[in-house]
């Protein structure tokens, strides 16, 4: 069969229509009553959630053009996300007004999608400078809760676990959460690990929401060397599948036979398996690992000597409660022997306290004092029924991103008003542009970045252009409507704030995203069809 292609103006029209269906479903979340959105699962219970990303992640529109339109105003929500915890939501409906408005514009003739695209990219730019010159660090515990508090839609219990939390665990931030087998959602501290590597392959992810791996009660094998092929650790392979526990594996690198045969073994479902790199490299790496082996309590093997592989008892590897790995960070939760090492602690920290360290040091010192210090606090999440549960899981979850956000980068007045007073004030300087291609750019951006309070505004059902008027008169730059009293306050003093680190990033990506669309000029659709069954590695009823 033939390959279909569509050009411009029709491209382009099929395109709007995904990106159109996409943000709409996405965007009716938004905000303190933004409405929950019920999606359908096969053979599992219907999923209600306010989450954007999870929401973006579950459409698949039948027209395979508006298809490609929607996957791709995906990747602004899913990469947002990624990186900051939160704002799919925000990112969504920045993309879909970057770029319905700047296509409105291009129409026009003013100029071509490269000279609009190129002038775009560079006012968002300025636009990131002045939203960081007005940031806010945290400072106080109050305000730890006030994030994580606006971030869970306004629940204040929530919000007081969370700053609990990060209180307890400091400046490491190891904050995990899992579902509770009661209906209470509590708090526990237990000693943990988190280490700055991730997965070598995402086949290995077998929580799709979340885009991560998560192991219950896993065995670990940790290797001071490459592994070459699975035959050379096939007994513990075995072991693990007759013991039907997931395998852990932590290795200096691997070859890509190697990755191949275990993405394979995951695929047909013999093995539950994750593999990261060892962190740090020469002796660096050896400390880091000799550390990891004492608190799961194991050994490293330096090398695979055949004979000591098939010697080895389960009880010889190590083993923790649950592994969380994302695709940059991995978490150990309830390490079997990890004890808080005063004597180490006290020498690493004492290291630390010099001034003239390199980054590459620095890092290594704080990865072993996480390690041998390490604290992760526990949200064990509860509710009545499952669908109330995983609702639950998915706010609470992007309350704690949000709340480490605003840690690390500092904080904005919330409710969509800093972007908004952003765009008011790029609106003002667009005079002084004598170009008007330029101005024309910035008024895209402008109106742009006033799309997420409108929709808030939109979906508490209150007059949006009143609103709108009364903000644009107060120039004090933390005055905004508080959607949830109905009144105008200080958003700050209320606990209206939102990231820096989410509002920057969700511009960027949309930004990024719309640059992208606007610039399609051709869609071929390939109409040839393949085999699913190809295995990428053909393997026995038993192990590879």
């Amino acid at each position: 069969m033939s390959d279909t292609i569509y050009f411009n103006s029709l491209a382009q029209g099929l395109l709007k229509s995904g990106v159109k269906q996409l943000c709409d479903a996405v965007s009716i979340t938004m905000g303190p009553k933004g409405k929950l959105v019920l999606i359908e699962k096969h053979n599992e219970p219907p999923h209600l959630t306010k989450d954007g990303a999870t929401v973006a992640k579950h459409i698949n529109l039948s027209d395979r053009v508006e298809a490609l339109g929607a996957n791709l105003l995906k990747q602004a929500s899913e990469n947002t996300a990624s990186v900051a915890g939160d704002g799919s939501t925000t990112s969504t409906v920045l993309a879909k007004e970057i770029y319905f408005k700047s296509s409105q514009a291009l129409q026009t003739g003013i100029g071509s999608p490269s000279e609009f695209t190129t002038i775009l990219s560079d006012k968002v730019e300025e636009l990131v400078e002045f939203l960081e010159s007005k940031a806010k660090n945290v400072s106080s515990n109050d305000e730890i809760k006030q994030v994580a508090c606006i971030s869970a839609n306004g629940d204040e219990y929530i919000g007081d676990l969370i700053a609990n939390a990060m209180s307890e665990v400091g400046s490491s931030g190891l904050v995990t959460v899992e579902k509770s087998k009661t209906t209470s959602t509590e708090l526990n501290l237990v000693r943990g690990i988190k280490l700055a590597r991730g997965y070598v392959s995402p086949y290995f992810i077998n929580d799709n929401e979340k885009s991560k791996v998560s192991l219950e009660d896993p065995l670990v094998l940790i290797l001071s060397c490459k592994l070459k092929s699975l035959t050379d650790i096939l007994p513990i392979l075995e072991k693990a599948h007759q013991s039907k526990k997931p395998l852990f594996i932590i290795a200096n690198d691997y070859d890509q036979e190697a990755i191949q045969a275990l993405i394979a073994n995951v695929s047909k479902g013999l093995l539950e398996i994750c593999a990261i790199r060892s962190p740090f490299y020469g002796e660096k790496r050896n400390m880091i690992l000799n550390d990891l082996s004492k608190a799961l309590g194991t050994k490293v093997f330096s090398d695979i000597d055949e004979e000591e592989i098939n010697n080895l008892v389960l009880s010889d590897l190590g083993s923790c409660k649950k592994i969380e790995t994302t695709h940059d960070t991995t978490l150990f939760v309830e390490c079997s022997s990890c004890q808080d090492s005063k004597e180490i602690s006290s020498s690493i920290e004492k290291s630390l306290e010099d001034k003239n360290l390199s980054k590459e040091e620095e890092a290594f010192l704080k990865q072993r004092l996480i390690i041998n210090k390490g604290v992760v606090a526990v949200l064990s999440i509860g509710a009545n029924t499952e669908s109330e549960l995983l609702e639950l899981v998915d706010r609470i979850d992007d309350a704690l991103h949000a709340t480490k956000a605003a840690i690390e980068s500092g904080f904005l007045p919330g409710g969509g008003i800093a972007l908004a007073k952003a765009g008011i004030k790029f609106l003002e300087d667009a005079a002084n542009e004598e170009s008007l291609l330029e101005k024309t750019v910035i008024k895209v951006l402008a109106d742009a970045c006033m799309s997420p309070l409108k929709t808030i505004l939109k979906n508490a059902d209150q007059p949006v252009d009143y609103i709108f008027e009364m903000i644009k008169e107060s120039h004090d730059w933390n005055r905004g409507f508080n959607v949830r009293s109905e009144e105008y306050v200080d958003m700050i003093d209320a606990g209206i704030i939102d990231p820096l680190k989410v509002t920057t990033t969700a511009i960027k990506n949309a930004t990024s995203v719309a640059n992208s669309l606007l610039s399609v000029g051709c869609i071929v659709l390939n109409n040839q069809s393949y085999s699913n069954d190809v295995q990428l590695v053909q393997l026995s009823d038993d192990m590879y």
